[in-house]
């Protein structure tokens, strides 16, 4: 493994005796005379280490040293200079500095002090090594991503995962607020660690709290002979993803709080608490704040969790995704399923552009593997579309897509196949509730009847 190091003072004779102090086949130096040189050098190419002089022509070292650590944080710096004090030094580590020489100091100290900070870098390279391997094995970076407000949650989630603060995600079902959790684990300290996702609403509400803290010998009837284990216990060290946290019961809510607060917990049944050190990422679809009105969430809990949030926005509001999306889905099950699907008409692209997608990132994959097991060729196209309804639609309103299958120069009224297709499938929507899908389409239900008579579309009773 090499380490880069660049050597940033304005005296040659300087520069030249730390090169040969410092001379190791480990190690590639660079020099440069002023704070100009020496920052354009690390803006072309970052290197591992800065050895940077305090009294420079153009700038002082500490002046170059905070636009170091703030453009560069991952770049080690030792400061070097002939005016040694303790305020100096002082200041220097107060702007991140990872130590401080004189220039005069004896060369083994010099040697050491930097072997001291390349064995940082060395672990460091080594973590961050091990890190990158697990996220390829757990395929973490599978997050598929065009848009910027993506892009700017992940860089949010990669920040938080540096801490071990609480992070609720918020948003939509579908939205892949398990997949930001997830990536923020991997992308964390404790990669190495367990990682359990919890969904709070899909289990009984009578068996969440000894699924979550569990219980102790001949706590309840039916209980195990020796006890068990909860699922927090079983994350200690590592994370745990609270999905749907809204569906927890105050009692519970209570119970979590004191995890968060003093990271102990009693089992159910038990006397003595139990220590656990572990980091918890919560998610929700629930507006919490509605609940904290209708005392359905606990305030303090609220505050307690939501120290770091991040919104996910549903998949209508970053269509730039959608076609990303579907084609990863595509190769998935290409792989899966042993197809050779590898295209899609610019109609089908149109129509999955312009669909609404209430149930956002799932509904795209649930759709995808429904085309692909019933296909046969190559082309995803809009009749596979119009073949699986992936026009179907919350009849609430809202905006809707109604891919039509039509022929072009066929000579028949195309218009009124439109008209008609339209109605049949609002009809459809509404089970046949002609007033509801007059309201729906805009126009008065004897319109609608007119319409009905006119293309003669079956009529199935109200």
């Amino acid at each position: 493994m090499k380490f880069s190091i660049l050597i940033v003072d304005d005296d040659k004779i300087v520069c030249n005796s730390l090169k040969r102090i410092l001379g190791n086949s480990e190690y590639t130096i660079d020099t440069a005379y002023t704070a100009k040189d020496g920052l354009n050098k690390i803006n072309n190419k970052e290197p591992d280490l800065m050895v940077l002089d305090y009294q420079l022509p153009d700038q002082n070292g500490l002046q170059v040293l905070k636009q170091v650590k703030d453009k560069f944080p991952n770049v080690l710096v030792i400061i070097l200079t002939a005016y040694g004090n303790v305020s100096l030094a002082v200041d220097a580590m107060k702007y991140g500095a990872y130590d401080f020489v004189e220039k005069e100091a004896d060369p083994e100290l010099v040697r050491f002090t930097v072997q001291k900070a390349i064995d940082t870098i060395r672990l460091k390279k080594e973590v961050q090594k091990l890190q990158q391997d697990f996220i390829l094995n757990k395929d973490v970076d599978r997050i598929v991503t065009n848009s910027e407000v993506m892009k700017n949650i992940l860089d949010l989630a990669k920040q938080f995962a540096q801490s071990d603060s609480t992070v609720l995600l918020t948003g939509e079902t579908g939205t892949g607020k398990s997949l930001v959790a997830e990536y923020i684990h991997y992308k964390s300290q404790r990669f190495n660690q367990s990682f359990l996702t919890v969904n709070c609403g899909a289990i009984p509400r009578e068996l969440i709290e000894s699924e979550l803290f569990g219980y102790e010998q001949g706590a309840f009837t039916g209980a195990r002979s020796k006890g068990k284990i909860g699922l927090i216990e079983k994350a200690n060290n590592g994370t745990i993803f609270l999905d749907e946290i809204g569906e927890l019961s105050l009692d519970l809510q209570s119970k979590l709080l004191q995890v968060l607060e003093k990271s102990e917990f009693f089992r159910v049944g038990g006397v003595e608490s139990v220590q656990v050190n572990i980091r918890f990422l919560v998610a929700t679809n629930a507006n919490l704040t509605e609940m904290i009105k209708e005392n359905k969430f606990r305030n303090d809990l609220y505050y307690r969790i939501n120290v770091a949030s991040l919104h996910m926005p549903p998949i209508r509001e970053r269509k730039e995704d959608i076609i990303s999306l579907a084609k990863y889905f595509i190769n998935s099950f290409n792989d899966k399923l042993n197809k050779r699907v590898n295209k899609m008409t610019n109609t089908a692209e149109t129509i999955l552009k312009n669909y609404y997608w209430p149930g956002n990132i799932r509904e795209i994959r649930n759709i995808i593997e429904r085309i692909m097991i019933l296909k046969k060729d190559s082309t995803i196209n809009e009749n596979d579309l119009c073949q699986l309804q992936v026009h179907d639609q919350n009849i609430s309103g809202g905006p809707l897509n109604f891919p039509f299958c039509v022929n072009l120069g066929s000579g028949n009224n195309l218009l009124h196949e439109v008209q008609t297709s339209v109605i049949k499938h609002t009809l459809k929507m509404t089970n046949n509730n002609k007033t509801k899908a007059a309201q729906l389409l805009g126009i008065p239900r004897t319109s609608l009847q007119f319409y009905i008579d006119k293309f003669e579309i079956e009529k199935d009773g109200e």
